[in-house]
This record gives structure tokens, C-alpha cells and sequence, in this order.
């Protein structure tokens, strides 16, 4: 019988070279939201002039695509690295901050002038009864969001990442594979950071402000179909890369400076850093968003909290041309592999 306890979802990463070869999978993607099984392909029931009361007597499948998204509702810094190399930049090296200590510092700077290369995964996801297997998974958008808890209660990080991948096709679980180290994310310790540089960036603190944000990242990555033997794609391509920061703020004379600089149309650069614990005696977990952007909206009094206004603001990304950049995402956690 199907049982929704022995439902999961694990992963494999693909030789770069060959994205699309489905490969064992290696990893466990623990606390994954599970739902059901997106199709991958949709019947094109086509109406005919039969001479008859019906319609039709003809169908037709054009093309599979597996397309659909997998909602982390309390993410773990162990899960970043996959996310941020089959969506914004493969084939990184991760480096040990502090030697003998497992401390690794991953640096997702993508290039605005050629490939970043990004690596792809092969899912494996089901229950007891059945499982399935998705190849060639990318990711085209990453959401991070947080809401910091007014009453002592839970503050987790979630994120949604949407991926396509070729098809889904019945398979077998790999087995054996051990639960993953999970270091829970914490929004509430979570800082936010504004500079007038990008070479400044992550150095000025807005402190005593942050109530909530949603980074969102489109990636570019995206499905290439052209003629050939399969209804597959045939592979992928990288378009635009771009980023929006929506943040929940306290009304404070830090929130109004935003509300000026939207009114004067100033770009900055803005920084979110989730922090965790320290990794032996090394350096903290880390996630580190950066955002050269100006404010598309700031709306003061925007809500209220047990007597307190808030403002809401929206920043978004734009190319920095002193810094030859828009977005950079950099990750501090105990594992070196996706």
C-alpha cells in the first residue's frame, strides 16, 4: 500500500558533460514538500470532421517536459549548494575556510558575459509502492523567503525552486543512501546590509529593521526543443539573469531613507545574510544574497503590527556598471559536494 510516511524525494548529480544521462542518485533531499507527480507530457485530443457525434477519434503527444516545483518549507544549509549549481552556476569548487574544520565557502558568482556552466541532477522521487525519476533537472527560479515571528514562535527560511527536466519515468529507488546532516536555516538571524559600492557590499548594517523578505531569483536557465528522434529537449540554454528583494520593514528613519531613495531613484547595493552556527572551529553556516539594485516601490504604512507601522519595499536588480554586476550569491556550509 502506498504510505505517505515512506514518501521522498533523492538526488544524483549528472556528469557535466553528458546533462540528461540519468545517473544513481547520491543524496537524500530531506524536508521537501511532497506532493503529487506533475505529468510530463499532455495529450492533444485533435477535432476531426468524422460525420458523426464526435469530435474526435485521434490524439497526439508533441513533447514531454517535466516541469514543476520543490518547496523546501524549512530549508537546511546543506541544500544550497545543489540548488545554486543546477540554477545559477556549475562546476564550483568548494573551499575550506578554516583547515581540518569542514567549513566550506562556495562562491556562485555568475558570469554576465558566458556560460556558468550549471550542473544537473537526476530526481528520484515516490513512496513504497512506486517511484519516479526526472533527468536532466535545472532550476529556472529560486525563492528564499523568511517571516521573523512576533511571538517567540517558529522563523524558518523557506525556499521554492521551480525545475524542468525531460520526463518522468517509472523506476526503482537507489537504495542505501544515509539522511543527510541538516542545519536548520533561521530567519530571525538573518541581517540586512545597503552600500552605496558594490565593492562595499555586505559592509553597512541596517539594524533594528528587518521583519520579513523574499529574495527571488530568475536563473535564465530554460529547456531548447529542436527537431530530432525524441519528443525530449534537446538541451538547455542561459537567457537573462535577474533578481528582486521584497522586504517588510520597520517604520523607522532607516525605512524612510529607502522611501527617499526611491523617490530620488538611487541604486545600491543591497546584501541579506542567513547566518547559522559555527561549523567546529571554523566559521558560521552562511548564506550570503547580494543585490545591486534601486527601489521599485516603497509604500510606508503599508501594514501594521500590534500598533506598529510598517513599511513594504521592493528592490530590483539592475546591472552596476562600476561593478560589472546584478547579483551574487556566496554559501559557508559543512559539505563540499552537491
Amino acid at each position: 500500500m502506498a504510505t505517505r510516511a515512506l514518501s521522498k524525494f533523492q538526488y544524483g548529480k549528472e556528469v557535466i558533460s553528458t546533462h540528461g544521462t540519468p545517473v544513481a542518485a547520491t543524496k537524500i533531499l530531506a524536508g521537501a514538500q511532497i506532493k503529487s507527480v506533475a505529468p510530463d507530457r499532455t495529450p492533444a485530443f485533435i477535432p476531426d470532421a468524422l460525420g458523426v457525434k464526435a469530435r474526435s477519434t485521434r490524439a497526439e503527444i508533441y513533447e514531454l517536459l517535466a516541469a514543476d516545483t520543490l518547496t523546501l518549507p524549512a530549508a537546511y544549509f546543506q541544500a544550497l549548494p545543489m540548488l545554486f549549481s543546477c540554477g545559477l552556476k556549475g562546476g564550483v569548487t568548494a573551499t575550506e575556510t578554516t583547515p581540518a574544520q569542514s567549513d566550506y565557502a562556495w562562491d556562485f558568482t555568475p558570469s554576465l558575459t558566458a556560460s556558468n556552466t550549471p550542473d544537473s541532477i537526476t530526481l528520484e522521487m515516490g513512496d513504497d509502492v512506486q517511484a519516479f525519476e526526472v533527468e536532466f533537472v535545472m532550476f529556472r527560479r529560486l525563492k528564499i523567503s523568511g517571516q521573523l515571528a512576533q511571538d517567540g514562535g517558529e522563523s524558518p527560511v523557506s525556499i521554492e525552486a521551480e525545475y524542468f527536466g525531460r520526463q518522468v519515468t517509472p523506476t526503482t529507488f537507489t537504495g542505501a543512501l544515509s539522511l543527510p546532516t541538516m542545519t536548520t536555516m533561521n530567519a530571525k538571524l538573518s541581517r540586512l546590509y545597503k552600500d552605496a559600492t558594490w565593492a562595499g557590499k555586505g559592509t553597512t548594517e541596517l539594524t533594528d529593521v528587518l521583519r520579513a523578505f523574499e529574495f527571488e531569483l530568475i536563473t535564465g536557465m530554460h529547456p531548447k526543443f529542436m527537431g530530432s528522434a525524441a519528443k525530449t529537449f534537446n538541451t538547455f540554454g542561459e537567457g537573462f539573469i535577474d533578481a528582486m528583494l521584497t522586504l517588510t520593514l520597520e517604520g523607522s528613519s532607516v525605512a524612510d531613507t529607502i522611501f527617499d531613495e526611491f523617490q530620488a531613484g538611487t541604486a545600491k547595493a543591497y546584501s541579506l545574510k542567513i547566518n547559522g552556527p559555527q561549523i567546529g572551529s571554523g566559521v558560521n553556516h552562511k548564506l550570503q544574497l547580494d543585490l545591486w539594485g534601486r527601489p521599485e516601490m516603497v509604500e510606508p504604512l503599508s501594514e501594521e503590527s500590534e500598533g506598529n507601522n510598517l513599511h513594504q519595499v521592493l528592490i530590483h536588480g539592475e546591472y552596476d556598471t562600476t561593478g560589472a554586476a546584478i547579483v551574487d550569491v556566496d554559501v559557508i556550509t559543512n559539505s563540499n559536494s552537491i
